[in-house]
């Protein structure tokens, strides 16, 4: 299930966004989050997508921030365009994926970014 983030939830279960340079990351599995604005076509496309991924991964958390609420939340990402996919491991590494792609492409993603078979 994909869990939208608000600022609270976002710094309880991410980071601090406000101080992002020395904030612990809080994720302790590998997390995948999407940013997107509702009137975008491509964003709304890969809503069923992702919302099957985040089914046929449960033990990866995956969380989506719509941007037009919340356009703090995007700034340290470095978000620029929707649909944005970040794909993190708890050690910090990322993984930046922008656009829609189709629902094989984006388990391939998934697999790759978090080393699964």
């Amino acid at each position: 299930m994909v869990k939208d983030l608000n600022d609270e939830l976002f710094s309880k279960e991410i980071f601090d966004y406000k101080d992002p340079e020395n904030a612990p990351l809080l994720i302790k599995k590998d997390t995948i989050i999407e940013f997107w604005v509702t009137w975008c076509p491509h964003c709304q496309a890969m809503i069923p997508r992702y919302e099957k991924l985040s089914e046929e991964y449960p033990d990866i958390d995956c969380f989506r921030i719509e941007l037009e609420q919340h356009p703090e939340l995007a700034k340290p990402f470095g978000v620029e365009s929707f649909p944005t996919f970040i794909f993190m491991k708890p050690d910090g590494k990322m993984e930046k994926w922008v656009g829609e792609v189709p629902e094989q492409e984006l388990a391939d993603m998934t697999k790759k970014a978090f080393d699964l078979k």
